[in-house]
């Protein structure tokens, strides 16, 4: 029986509809980085991100837009709590991740 965590490559795990992108962007600046979900914020997340981001594409766009706005602290501790929460985000079936956004529409 494996014992520890089993480890995802986040380099390659692809996110592809806007409603599993705009709910990965929101779980990443609540739970790991105690963002609330301020709309403004989840959006020019969004607009620094491909069609279709890697998982590590959306930490790095969620920590320059929160440097951009002087409230990124604790950069490399809060990197590390978003791979975990993206990696759960990515162990839930797609059904579950893509179920209704989080972000209200244009």
């Amino acid at each position: 029986m494996p014992s520890g965590m089993e480890s995802r490559d986040l380099s390659t795990a692809r996110l592809g509809s806007e409603n599993e992108i705009d709910n990965a962007i929101y779980a990443v600046l609540c739970a790991a980085f105690c963002e609330d979900e301020e709309e403004p914020l989840r959006r020019a997340v969004r607009l620094r991100l491909t069609q279709d981001p890697t998982a590590l594409e959306i930490i790095d766009a969620v920590c320059s837009e929160l440097r951009w706005r002087g409230r990124l602290r604790f950069e490399e501790q809060r990197r590390l709590a978003a791979t975990h929460v993206l990696a759960a985000f990515l162990d839930l079936p797609l059904a579950e991740r893509e179920d209704v956004s989080l972000m209200t529409a244009c």
